[in-house]
């Protein structure tokens, strides 16, 4: 025997579950709307690392050809290290002792 359900059947069709509201922030590895997570597990990751990788590479045509060649490789360089931050805190994390996994 199991025990007596404290919702009887009237009001069980009477209660509705509440919405769910979507979180504003995006989770993780997405940035932008893009996962930007490791590209060699996903496909979507994949494909947004190659959107980043165009962007950027349009932009610094557009510096070279509008400003300077000078100033491309300047946007190179920044461009560059805004993206190896998350490439090193990746690896950070993947190389790090397994005692803080835990």
């Amino acid at each position: 025997m199991s025990a007596p359900d404290p919702i009887e059947d009237g009001e069980r069709d009477s209660v509705e579950p509440e919405p769910v509201e979507e979180s504003p922030v995006p989770a993780r590895d997405e940035k932008f709307g893009l996962n930007l997570g490791n590209p060699l597990e996903s496909e979507g990751a994949a494909f947004s690392w190659l959107i980043v990788v165009l962007i950027a590479a349009v932009s610094i045509g557009a510096a070279a050809k509008i400003i300077s060649p000078l100033a491309a490789v300047i946007w190179t360089i920044i461009l560059l290290g805004v993206v190896s931050v998350p490439i090193f805190r990746g690896l950070k994390h993947q190389l790090g002792s397994p005692e803080d996994d835990e």
